[in-house]
């Protein structure tokens, strides 16, 4: 059977590791599919992606204020929130294998 062509985000991604802009997180241990780490092309290319985000969407316009607020929160903050009552991960476990997933991929 043939192998299905590279899409084009394979490609680019395939690219960026070759030219050491990124690697997978912990590539050394499998890695993920979710995590990047930056090498310093990456770096320099994500900070500069970043400041033309902020030029564009903060500091451009007269109704736009930047802020960087702490996602680490007092338990209060996140019950008065809602959080903790309706955001949850039910977590279930095989008996056999003692693998954990979530309720909901099941």
């Amino acid at each position: 059977m043939a192998k299905a062509p590279a899409s084009t985000l394979d490609n680019v991604i395939a690219l960026a590791k070759k030219r050491g802009f990124v690697f997978p997180a912990g590539e050394i241990y499998g890695g993920t599919r979710s995590a990047w780490d930056y090498g310093p092309l990456g770096v320099e290319l994500k900070e500069n992606i970043k400041k033309q985000w902020w030029r564009t969407f903060v500091q451009s316009r007269g109704d736009m204020v930047g802020l960087d607020s702490s996602i680490i929160l007092p338990k209060r903050v996140w019950e008065a929130s809602g959080h903790v009552e309706t955001f949850t991960d039910p977590l279930v476990e095989c008996l056999n294998c003692h693998t954990r997933l979530r309720q909901d991929h099941i």
